[in-house]
């Protein structure tokens, strides 16, 4: 007798026959990709506006162009790549728009961020912000005090203030709070790190002086700060940002014709910043 379940004519197959995930080895090749995609991005090696070939990374890396292709997927994901019709894939271009949109996105989670640091953060957490803080602001002030700053003297040190805003969301222990702050600050630091000889020095303790008032202040007070900090400069960047040559900005519609590549600027960006 059949199995009620059963039909004749159907055979069933085995799932050991399906692959219905990657194999190991493709998860850690796309992974590999996606980690120096992203660090050649956030240092400049790949400028905004820089073609993306899977089949030349794919050589450069020794791998397939299967795990790139999954890379570049998840870079597009996070808004650090896009892919536009008959002009393939390219590190992505701002709008000012979206240097606008991402500020305000900021402003609303680092102030929360903010708040909650000034509640919830342990003694270790609030040591390890003043010496995170001490440490940027001398980073800063070196930067300052020369001529011409590297793009990768400049990605080095925004690595950093990165992670001193990190050290804030990380406090917290709000994943989904910590997750948003670090896509919307990898974000802008990828469009202005390059552009940060056009901009006057920081305030010599202007790190310093947050962390006193997320360790010792109120939640009001922290949070009042962080606004503070997050608006800094930001008509500065939109007016200067607004002011850079077309081509190194994004327009609607194709950006190259084939042959050639966008014409980026090689001065250092930084995140106009807190």
């Amino acid at each position: 007798m059949s199995h009620p379940h059963t039909c004749k004519g159907i055979h069933r197959v085995s799932l050991n026959t399906v692959p219905l995930v990657k194999t190991t080895t493709e998860t850690k090749l796309a992974a590999q990709a996606y980690e120096w995609l992203r660090a050649a991005i956030l240092e400049g090696r790949l400028p905004p506006g820089a073609p993306v070939s899977r089949r030349k990374l794919a050589e450069e890396l020794g791998m397939s162009a299967v795990p790139v292709g999954d890379a570049i997927g998840r870079l597009e994901g996070e808004g650090l790549v896009e892919s536009r019709p008959r002009a393939g894939t390219r590190v992505r271009l701002a709008t000012t728009e979206d240097i606008r949109d991402n500020y305000v996105l900021r402003e609303a989670l680092e102030t929360h961020s903010a708040r909650l640091f000034a509640e919830w953060a342990t003694p270790v957490h609030r040591s390890s912000l003043l010496r995170a803080a001490e440490k940027l602001d001398k980073a800063y002030n070196v930067l300052a005090r020369q001529k011409k700053v590297s793009p990768e003297a400049s990605a080095r040190v925004e690595r950093s203030h990165m992670e001193f805003h990190m050290l804030i969301a990380n406090a917290t222990g709000v994943r989904a709070l910590t997750s948003a702050i670090e896509r919307s600050r990898v974000l802008l630091f990828n469009w202005l790190f390059s552009r940060s000889a056009a901009f006057e020095p920081f305030p010599e303790r202007w790190h310093r002086d947050l962390a006193d008032t997320l360790v010792k202040g109120s939640p009001d007070e922290a949070s009042q700060a962080m606004r503070v900090h997050v608006r800094f400069r930001l008509a500065d960047v939109l007016e200067r940002y607004q002011s850079l040559p077309v081509n190194t900005r994004m327009s609607r519609g194709p950006q190259r014709t084939p042959g050639t590549s966008p014409q980026i600027e090689s001065n250092a960006v930084t995140e106009q910043k807190a």
